[in-house]
């Protein structure tokens, strides 16, 4: 029996010791991610024939979803070990990455299916930073209207700072509340990522910055490392009564991260369309297409 142990923000050590294998770009099994989803998924890690082992659960302890393994070497004995531990402990078995990453030798023993609203969006962080060309007119547009109305500034936050973004993050809520009723429980449920994200900034390695008008914070966007080339953006809110805040935000966060970062995750969509349309407007340098894969009885 492999044994999972809760993953926490004081285990960041040991998955930062993975971190220099990992060369896959998708969102869903960073360190901050496992640890900030932790109440709604109870994100789970073992290291399994010297490879780190993460997992969620979508239904508790019966229907669990693995990511790929991360190690040096010996990933398919890893996958090995998971599929007959899952068998032993009688859990529905999914695993979820690009088609591409299950290696070859496992497909017959899984059923497959695309998830267009799991999909990630990566960007190249130059194309975020600079906007250039025709296609990212409109962005510009944005930004410059942005620059002509509000005297502004960009600070990047720290461990005492941060609190301060709850405050924007409280009016987007209660306005998104008041528009889709109907999605109250997700929004409440964001709002305690962000909590936690901001209560434990520096734990998970949080990078993050915030727009400031007249000392106000009016935006801000926190994320964290996916690996050494890769940044993951996992909340980005502003005042919607500031036009361009979000346009500005995202710009300015790719301006100032750290140099080694070439690539920007901005996280799937979830079907929303408002979201799908706003992270296609970039046009993401490509979609991590990601699938389910269900151990077939």
């Amino acid at each position: 029996m492999i044994v999972f142990k809760d993953v926490t923000p004081q285990d960041k050590e040991i998955f930062d010791s993975f971190y220099k294998y990992k060369c896959l770009q998708n969102s869903e099994s960073s360190f901050a991610n496992l640890c900030a989803y932790a109440f709604l998924y109870y994100g789970q890690y073992a290291i399994v024939e010297n490879c780190l082992v993460t997992r969620i659960h979508f239904e508790r302890n019966k229907s669990l979803c693995y990511h790929y393994p991360i190690g040096p070497n010996g990933m398919d004995k890893a996958i090995e070990r998971i599929i007959e531990d899952a068998q032993e402990q009688a859990y529905n078995l999914h695993f979820i990455c690009e088609h591409s990453e299950l290696p070859s030798r496992f497909a017959q023993r899984f059923r497959s299916e695309a998830k267009r609203d799991f999909f990630d969006y990566l960007y190249l962080r130059e194309d975020l930073q600079n906007l250039k060309g025709k296609k990212l007119q409109a962005k510009r547009n944005h930004i410059n209207k942005f620059n002509k109305l509000y005297s502004w500034q960009y600070e990047q936050l720290d461990k005492d700072s941060c609190f301060e973004c709850m405050e924007v993050e409280e009016k987007w809520c209660k306005s998104s509340i008041e528009r889709h009723p109907e999605a109250e429980e997700e929004y409440l449920n964001e709002k305690r990522v962000i909590e936690f994200l901001l209560n434990n900034f520096e734990q998970l390695g949080i990078f993050g910055g915030a727009i400031k008008i007249e000392g106000r914070i009016v935006a801000f966007s926190l994320g964290s490392k996916i690996n050494d080339n890769t940044f993951d953006t996992h909340i980005e809110k502003a005042d919607r009564d500031i036009e361009g805040a979000f346009a500005i935000i995202n710009q300015q966060i790719a301006l100032h991260l750290p140099e080694n970062y070439i690539y920007i995750n901005r996280e799937e969509d979830l079907g929303m369309e408002g979201l799908r349309q706003a992270k296609l407007s970039y046009h993401p340098f490509r979609m991590i297409e990601k699938h389910i894969h269900t151990l077939i009885p």
